[in-house]
């Protein structure tokens, strides 16, 4: 889950929309943290949701910039219409799953 600690609480807002310009950088973050994970896991699935369609939105446009980069390592399934597809650039998904190539 990814979006903004709540001072004084225990949970991360996901709704928040902070609009701090931060978004590369947390991108950036994001895909730092799939490769560490994939290092130790790599037989693991991720399961990428947006918690709103403008987030979902968010994700796909990072995938898509890139696309180039990331599909060297992993392979990408795009859900639509309650079909898991090959990830393709120009489609809008629901969601994503993430896998690790295996050389």
């Amino acid at each position: 889950m990814f979006g903004d600690h709540v001072e004084n609480a225990n949970f991360i807002d996901d709704s928040t929309v902070s609009d701090n310009g931060d978004h590369k950088a947390v991108l950036r973050t994001v895909a730092e943290a799939v490769d560490f994970f994939f290092n130790i896991n790599p037989t693991a699935i991720i399961l990428i949701r947006g918690s709103s369609p403008a987030r979902m939105r968010l994700y796909q446009m990072g995938i898509a910039s890139a696309w180039q980069e990331i599909k060297e390592r992993y392979d990408i399934l795009g859900k639509c219409n309650n079909n898991w597809k090959p990830y393709k650039k120009g489609v809008n998904y629901e969601a994503f799953l993430v896998f690790k190539k295996i050389a």
